[in-house]
């Protein structure tokens, strides 16, 4: 069964992304039919925080600013889409070269990781901010 979509806004802060993550668990822990609930609760959680602390490190810096986030569980197929949108700097994730894993780097691993834990995962700008688009099927 599909929902409507849950809707959130928070300011763009480290403080806060823990917001989005107890809402992700807390909307999958209604769903039946999960694969292995716990482990694809994790990868949400853990992709969508290493998304939002971009936004916050990178598309604001310094700056004020807020992210504006939909969450979505969907069916044909079962799967939860989440929306990030923020109207801070602009992003190329072509820019950001595949860390290698053979050496030990203090940071970069947050791109990659999401990537390796979701589905799928778009990025766009449009003129009312940048929007990323990540996508994870839930009965497989």
């Amino acid at each position: 069964m599909s929902y409507a979509p849950v809707e959130l806004s928070i300011p763009a802060e480290h403080r806060y992304l823990n917001i989005i993550a107890a809402c992700i668990g807390d909307l999958l822990a209604r769903e039946e039919g999960l694969v292995e609930p716990a482990i694809t609760t994790y990868n949400i959680q853990l992709a969508v925080q290493e998304i939002s602390a971009n936004i916050v490190d990178h598309a604001y810096g310094a700056a004020s600013g807020r992210i504006a986030i939909t969450m979505q569980v969907l069916c044909q197929p079962h799967r939860m889409v989440i929306q990030l949108l923020d109207t801070g700097v602009a992003f190329n994730p072509a820019s950001v070269a595949t860390p290698d894993l053979d050496e030990i780097h203090e940071g970069g691993y947050g791109l990659f990781l999401a990537r390796s834990l979701l589905d799928d995962l778009s990025y766009n700008t449009r003129p009312d901010g940048n929007i990323w688009r990540l996508t994870k099927r839930l009965d497989v």
